[in-house]
């Protein structure tokens, strides 16, 4: 059965299941610089309860619920395998990866309360900001700034479930959703109000239980990047 990944926040990066030798988990994809996206392309090779274990290469095994993938013909297999490049992570996830993980090892908490992210959150946030007004060049109104919010939050969210390998516990999003919000306080003072925040908090919440959660995020950055570049 071949495979595509259509939804990376539905992979398990921390189990233990071991496969021709290695372990299907983040620790064995580190030395490869791999980090699971949407759009790879691999071979189911195992099943288990409660997930497909995908081969993405040699040496690599991911495994992933049956919503994060849709099965593929061999002719698209062969097709998609230029996009399995291991790129490692992007500069984001670097930062969520290194500070969660430093801030684990300081406290042994494990996914409940997060580390001061707001400066991180805020070098993100300016950059929304700067692609949504075109280069500062429009206007930006409340609702908007709602919404960037929003989907800022919900993907900061599902980066945090996919590392974990786990749903993240109510407090985690809570933490997450405080964080971003204090942020467009902070850059939008007079505006972005404490209403503001406790309405955002309500649609992060709902949203970040969707199951199309990461499709509505990647339309708006899409949409919000086409109107950028016509600009």
């Amino acid at each position: 059965m071949y495979v595509e990944t259509v939804d990376k926040g539905e992979c398990f990066s921390t189990t233990m299941e071991f496969i021709n030798g290695v372990y299907a988990n983040k620790i064995e994809w580190a030395k490869y610089g791999f980090c699971p996206k949407n759009g790879l392309v691999g071979e189911v090779v195992k099943r288990t309860p409660s997930a497909y274990i995908v081969k993405k290469g040699e040496g690599i095994y991911v495994p992933m619920t049956r919503k994060g993938i849709k099965e593929i013909t061999y002719e698209e297999y062969l097709a998609g395998q230029t996009n399995n490049v291991c790129n490692g992570l992007d500069e984001r996830q670097k930062r969520i990866n290194n500070l969660v993980d430093d801030f684990n090892a300081q406290t042994g908490y494990d996914w409940q309360h997060l580390p001061d992210m707001r400066m991180y959150f805020k070098q993100d946030v300016i950059q929304n900001i700067t692609k949504l007004t075109c280069d500062f060049k429009r206007n930006i109104f409340l609702p908007d700034l709602e919404k960037s919010a929003v989907i800022y939050a919900v993907d900061m969210c599902l980066e945090y479930r996919h590392k974990s390998g786990r749903n993240l516990a109510p407090i985690t999003i809570k933490d997450i959703s405080n964080q971003v919000c204090d942020v467009y306080m902070e850059l939008f003072n007079g505006q972005f109000l404490q209403s503001s925040k406790d309405k955002c908090f309500q649609l992060i919440s709902d949203m970040v239980m969707k199951p199309n959660a990461q499709e509505i995020i990647n339309e708006y950055y899409q949409q919000v990047d086409i109107r950028y570049n016509w600009s």
